[in-house]
């Protein structure tokens, strides 16, 4: 019986890491929008883009907060300005935002909850293709391509959370969004962000490294130290998150004092965060 468990993982490993090679090739025709939807470019901030920037306020207290009614609330707002061709590919990216932040919420919430929550999962994917398939390719927008990949990767990743067996398939694609969003990108400090998560949550056996983790988590705090955002539209969250993660990537190095640093000093840039008050109480904090 041991034997054939053991095949059983090695047969999986050698999948994952096939995987992984396949995720670099280049990607099929078919990729199209099956919507047949088109794109104009977004332009500068107009005055009829104020739902996206009170949908954007409203996400960012229910993150904060935990706060599930105002991250629906926001996720409302956001598909109002899918019909809109000219800024539908923000609209697209902020459902997605929000369905990873929903999700989120509803796994902390534990199994009861999971079934939501990898629907919100799904809903975020779609959503965050349809962006990314309007604006690959086209070099104008590329800072609005990584931002959809870094985000894509992130959802790929809590999906393969939910269902670690997901990673066969699921792994290669965030690899290869990541790496895209990297190519595009790679001082943004979201992507940044990204990729230092992805090394912590990823097995070593398929790439992992808490090393890179770490050194990826404070390069992303410095670049979001300098971020000064010019347009109310553009993504500005991640830097409370990069100080949250940076904490839990201490405890993984049971360096207690310097994670309650980090959760403090999450706190000092947002001071609403509910998550990072929650990790500087916990017993694995003190």
């Amino acid at each position: 019986m041991r034997h054939i468990v053991h095949a059983i993982v090695v047969a999986l490993s050698l999948l994952i890491l096939a995987g992984w090679s396949v995720a670099m090739q280049p990607q099929d025709s078919h990729d199209s929008d099956p919507e047949g939807m088109q794109f104009e470019s977004p332009d500068p901030v107009r005055s009829d883009v104020n739902p996206l920037i009170e949908g954007r306020r409203l996400l960012k207290k229910g993150v904060s907060q935990n706060d599930l009614d105002a991250m629906y609330s926001a996720r409302a707002i956001f598909e109002r300005a899918l019909t809109d061709t000219v800024h539908s590919v923000w609209g697209h990216y902020y459902v997605g935002l929000a369905d990873y932040r929903i999700a989120n919420v509803l796994l902390a919430q534990g199994e009861k909850s999971e079934a939501d929550a990898s629907e919100h999962l799904r809903k975020a994917v779609k959503h965050l293709q349809i962006a990314k398939r309007a604006v690959d390719n086209r070099e104008e927008i590329n800072e609005i391509a990584a931002e959809v990949c870094a985000l894509l990767s992130n959802v790929y990743g809590r999906q393969i959370s939910l269902s670690p067996i997901k990673g066969i398939y699921l792994g290669p694609k965030a690899k290869s969004v990541l790496g895209r969003a990297e190519q595009l990108a790679h001082a943004n400090p979201r992507v940044v962000l990204s990729s230092a998560m992805s090394y912590l949550m990823t097995p070593r056996l398929v790439g992992g490294n808490k090393a890179k983790a770490m050194a990826g988590f404070r390069h992303a705090a410095n670049l979001f130290a300098r971020e000064k955002p010019v347009d109310p539209i553009r993504p500005v969250w991640g830097h409370s998150d990069t100080y949250i993660w940076m904490g839990v990537a201490y405890l993984e190095r049971r360096d207690r004092d310097a994670a309650r640093e980090a959760f403090k000093k999450a706190l000092e840039i947002d001071p609403d965060s509910r998550w990072a008050r929650e990790m500087l109480s916990g017993d694995s904090a003190r």
